[in-house]
């Protein structure tokens, strides 16, 4: 389904539907030949309609003009003013619906398919998928030709992307209006904004249907996946229904958002437990043949191909469509000497320094074995594969002067079109992925995933803490991990050791080392921004000043230097709404201070 080209019949005809409401196209019935009936009484026809719900999953790398300008937390700071991070950084949060550049808005112009290129947005796109979800919801009994199992499937996807668009737009926004019915046009479209819990209580129900009606782990193993049989990879199953319910238990669970419900800004225990147990089904659903973790050698997987064909690797548990056209955008995402326009988003010194050594300590321990004037010997290897530091080769056949990074002060490299920090990232394109060994000519992608196992380990991990401790056997989840050992699988990946026993004495003590090593393996996927605010931290200082790395072409001297301080006060909490959204009844209020 993700290869450019979709496997049911019925999905053409479908994207030609949905840029208009389904009654608009209904309407047009006898001039068309076709009616409802035709569309929601056979599977195929019905799955294509549901397609459509896909294409509704933002992409944050083209919403972005393919950089990894879709970070907006501690981690980087962008080159490009232009871009929602810089604006986010000056406090300016209406950016997300008044620029080009942004994940948050979108357009559904020319229909939500794949030739709306680099336009959708949880905003948009969110509601226009609720809506097609509860069209789909609300047919599923008219499937008379249907086998049980296709129904099931139909239901399952249609439910799954309801509860996914209003998560999208709930940890973004906050409380908002469930939209669990068809509205016709004469319908008055007045609910009024629930809180964050209730929203979310809704997007647990949704999710929970959706995991009992979906398959184990792959359409291949269903009687209806046998006509696309080797083509269903990145389809619906337990295993991203599951995922999802857990994310938005423990989201819900979060301190920003349980302070919200009981003015208590710590996490809730009790739903800490029920987000571990989802996690736990995710984990309990392994098999390799289909998911797993990627082994250390091809960790690559997970985020880019050289090869066109192997986009989705097995660890990722639900992304975004990929398509033929995504390759053009290559060029931005390098540092501009090498290909890019001037786009580029450089890892700061604060955020580098949460990669510890390679032995599994902290930088800060004192049997670390770092040396400040040494800074990047003996560090983590996922700091190498995610991290370009001076010297590093950026030109792998043909040698010139970009052949190696140059971000000392006055360095090459270093500048208001480069790096602006002393480093570069590396995450998601090989070595030959640059204008002078070419090696995405062959069928380069890459992609931010929007969840994989590893995350799914790391959120497992955080619930399990909060709710049982670092050490202790969830005693209500069979065969359940403790929250240190589901962090260690994920470390053991890497070839890094287990963390220390002194980070265990406490689960405040082992909930710094969990939110690191999130920082670790999920660098720069577009995690970040959404963490500092669910922990209810982004008003820290420490969260807030983003730091560069000075240093002399001989490396003579270290110095870390304060670039900005982000501006965040209460109102940054959530996004602003559109005025004009809010200005339609009383009950839809704004977001406090916007």
């Amino acid at each position: 389904m993700y290869k450019s080209t979709l496997k049911y019949v019925g999905v053409a005809l479908m994207g030609m539907i949905l840029t208009t409401s389904c009654e608009k196209y209904l309407d047009k019935a006898p001039e068309v030949n076709i009616t409802e009936q035709d569309v929601f009484s056979k599977f195929t026809s019905f799955q294509g309609f549901v397609e459509d719900l896909y294409q509704n999953v933002v992409d944050v790398t083209l919403c972005t003009d393919a950089t990894m300008n879709f970070n907006w937390g501690d981690d980087v700071i962008c080159s490009y003013q232009f871009m929602v991070g810089p604006s986010f950084e000056k406090g300016d949060y209406w950016i997300w619906q008044t620029t080009s550049r942004s994940p948050f808005n979108g357009t559904i112009s020319g229909g939500a398919t794949q030739t709306a290129k680099g336009t959708k947005g949880y905003w948009a796109n969110g509601w226009y998928g609720i809506r097609n979800a509860n069209i789909a919801i609300s047919n599923v009994n008219k499937l008379i030709a249907g086998t049980q199992e296709e129904r099931d499937l139909i239901a399952g996807q249609a439910y799954f992307f309801r509860g996914y668009l209003h998560f999208e737009i709930l940890r973004s926004w906050g409380g908002i209006p469930y939209i669990d019915t068809v509205f016709s046009p004469v319908d008055q479209l007045k609910r009024p904004r629930l809180s964050y819990r209730l929203t979310a209580d809704k997007i647990t129900a949704d999710l929970e249907k959706a995991a009992q009606l979906l398959p184990a782990v792959s359409w291949d193993q269903t009687v209806t996946g046998q006509t696309t049989l080797g083509n269903n990879s990145g389809r619906l199953t337990k295993f991203a229904a599951y995922g999802y319910l857990g994310k938005n238990l423990l989201y819900s669970a979060s301190p920003l958002m349980n302070g919200e419900a009981t003015g208590n800004f710590t996490y809730d225990v009790e739903l800490c437990k029920k987000a571990a147990a989802a996690f736990n089904e995710v984990i309990k659903l392994i098999d390799n043949n289909y998911f797993g973790l990627e082994a250390w050698a091809d960790y690559s997987k997970n985020f880019y191909s050289l090869t066109y064909n192997t986009m989705k690797g097995k660890e990722i548990v639900f992304s975004n469509p990929s398509y033929g056209y995504k390759r053009w955008n290559y060029g931005e995402q390098q540092i501009s000497y090498l290909g890019g326009w001037g786009t580029y988003a450089g890892p700061t010194q604060n955020y580098v320094e949460n990669f510890g050594m390679a032995n599994g300590l902290p930088l800060e321990n004192i049997a670390s074995g770092y040396d400040a004037s040494n800074p990047w010997i003996n560090r983590d290897p996922r700091f190498y594969y995610s991290v370009i530091v001076d010297r590093d080769r950026l030109i792998k056949n043909t040698a010139n002067i970009h052949t190696f990074a140059e971000f000392f002060i006055n360095g090459r490299h270093r500048n208001v079109s480069n790096s602006l920090t002393g480093y570069g990232h590396r995450k998601y394109q090989h070595l030959t992925c640059n204008s002078y060994d070419n090696g995405w000519g062959n069928g380069y992608f890459w992609e931010c995933p929007q969840m994989r196992l590893a995350d799914v380990y790391l959120m497992y991990a955080e619930a399990a803490n909060e709710a049982y401790g670092p050490t202790t056997v969830p005693p209500d989840i069979p065969g359940g991990l403790t929250a240190v050992a589901a962090i260690n699988v994920i470390r053991a990946r890497a070839g890094v050791p287990d963390v220390d026993a002194s980070y265990l004495t406490t689960k405040e003590d082992f909930r710094e080392q969990i939110r690191r090593e999130r920082a670790v393996e999920l660098a720069f996927e577009n995690h970040r921004w959404y963490d500092l605010r669910r922990w209810y931290v982004a008003q820290d200082l420490k969260y807030r000043e983003k730091y560069e790395l000075q240093y002399d072409q001989p490396h003579s001297y270290f110095k870390k230097n304060l670039v900005l301080t982000t501006v965040f006060d209460a109102k940054h909490w959530w996004l602003p709404f559109p005025v004009a959204q809010v200005s339609l009844y009383p009950g839809f209020k704004q977001n406090p201070g916007w």
